[in-house]
């Protein structure tokens, strides 16, 4: 049943970024968005890093297991653009301490 949700979950953010601007991916091939799940906490609780191969946009989608009910809830956070660099190594962003 826990696979259903999932599915089901990861079936409707396909239709949301499909419809948000995937008539142009379609043009262009497979592949431009790329999605790593993420296993956070219980078993039936995950989040999903998308990315944006193309334009660099980054989306996490947050999964959260309620602890009355057992029902899945969860949202899509924007995480913001990645940039490229100018050569291989660059540091594009740095945090914490410095020396």
């Amino acid at each position: 049943m826990m696979k259903l949700k999932r599915y089901c979950l990861v079936l409707g953010l396909a239709a949301v970024l499909f419809l948000a601007g995937g008539f142009p991916a379609l043009a262009e091939g497979s592949g431009r968005y790329q999605a790593l799940e993420i296993n956070v906490g219980k078993k039936s609780e995950y989040n999903i890093f998308i990315l944006d191969t193309k334009d660099g946009h980054m989306w996490l989608l947050e999964t959260k297991e309620s602890r009355v009910d057992g029902k899945l809830s969860g949202g899509l956070k924007y995480q913001g653009k990645l940039r490229p660099g100018n050569k291989a190594g660059e540091i594009i962003f740095q945090f914490g301490a410095t020396e």
